[in-house]
């Protein structure tokens, strides 16, 4: 999952070409969302959130994604699969919101909230010898999956709290409802779940800066074509005549790297959120401390994109989908933070589909 995290949002700073000065303002972040935040660990490699209720509900949905649906359960590998054994749920029933944190150690936490069939999982806990349950002092039960080490248990009706470490799951257990708990003590990563602008659907936030140089290096590796740090174009085929030859090409890649190196220190998050209704937005943005780093950020961002347009019309053929999808992709730099929005739409989702900078290897 992490992989594929890292070259969605990769791609799509790689798809980016003009320049606007509007911003739109922040979503509020629910109260319930907050709550549902105590559940997750206070330090995270990056947090994720999905809202299925809303999404399903929206054309989009219904039109691109609802007969692909299995594909996104498969993301989540043994996991979503063993929840839909144990309680009926999945992402195209009854499951309305999904949390996941991640750590450097891979220690998950996992907050799922949807209609939940109890009686179905009392049902594999008598007849499917890979279901355990243990009941705590307190009362509360424990249910595990013995094959792929998964422990949860229900906070209440509706919610259902999951790690595959007991330590997170005696952590989860110990929240309460008038506290603030575990991630909600994170002001940095707050602070970023604050400013993600849409979060009705999905988003997807890191303050690590070693996870936001490994999504900045994920992209330059997956780029064929790169410009260098002062600006010169590439060219693998030998189209651009000033940089032919692979030495070269190494040089700027090794030049883009140490701008990366210069930019990532003072990086202070990185998110991706989905705005989802008749079309599709989606958002990249990054958070930097000091105006110099964004300003540089935006400069090797435009470096790279003018090389694919021009690389496009030397080609001279018709429209690829990546010329497709930049038709409809801004950015945009204001103060600290640089904004990568791209449309998707009836008319240009099969490109996106297509284009080999987002199917990940």
């Amino acid at each position: 999952m992490r992989k594929l995290s890292l070259y969605i949002l990769s791609a799509v700073i790689a798809l980016t070409i003009a320049s606007c000065s509007n911003t739109p303002k922040p979503d509020k972040l629910s109260i319930s969302v907050k709550n549902n935040l105590n559940y997750l660990q206070e330090n995270p490699q990056f947090v994720m959130y999905l809202n299925f209720k809303n999404m399903n509900s929206t054309e989009f949905w219904k039109a691109n994604i609802s007969d692909s649906i299995l594909n996104a359960e498969k993301t989540f590998g043994s996991m979503l699969n063993t929840f839909k054994q144990a309680t009926g749920v999945s992402l195209s029933y009854g499951l309305d919101e999904l949390y996941y944190a991640n750590s450097w150690e891979g220690e998950n936490s996992i907050v799922l909230k949807g209609l939940f069939d109890k009686n179905r999982l009392n049902t594999f806990l008598a007849t499917d010898s890979t279901f355990k349950k243990s009941v705590y002092a307190d009362g509360t039960a424990v249910y595990s999956k013995t094959d792929n080490g998964l422990y949860f248990f229900f906070k209440d009706d509706y919610t259902i709290c999951a790690s595959n470490y007991l330590k997170q799951i005696d952590e989860m257990m110990a929240v309460k409802d008038t506290a603030t708990y575990r991630l909600r003590k994170n002001k940095g990563m707050m602070d970023a779940i604050e400013n993600i602008i849409y979060k009705d659907n999905i988003w997807m936030v890191s303050t690590e800066r070693t996870f936001i140089r490994g999504v900045f290096q994920n992209f330059i590796e997956s780029t064929n074509t790169l410009p260098n740090a002062s600006g010169n174009l590439l060219s693998d085929s030998g189209r651009m005549a000033a940089d032919t030859n692979s030495q070269k090409k190494n040089n700027a890649n090794e030049n883009l790297i140490a701008d990366i190196d210069k930019i990532y220190k003072d990086a202070k998050s990185m998110s991706f959120s989905i705005l989802m209704n008749k079309d599709l937005t989606f958002l990249i943005q990054t958070e930097f401390t000091e105006q110099q780093y964004s300003d540089y950020f935006k400069s090797i961002v435009n470096g790279i994109i003018s090389f694919s347009k021009i690389n496009s019309s030397i080609q001279g053929n018709n429209k690829s989908s990546t010329d497709k999808i930049l038709d409809n992709t801004t950015i945009t730099s204001v103060d600290k933070t640089v904004l990568v929005e791209m449309k998707v739409n009836s008319d240009n989702i099969k490109a996106f589909r297509q284009n080999s900078v987002l199917s990940p290897k």
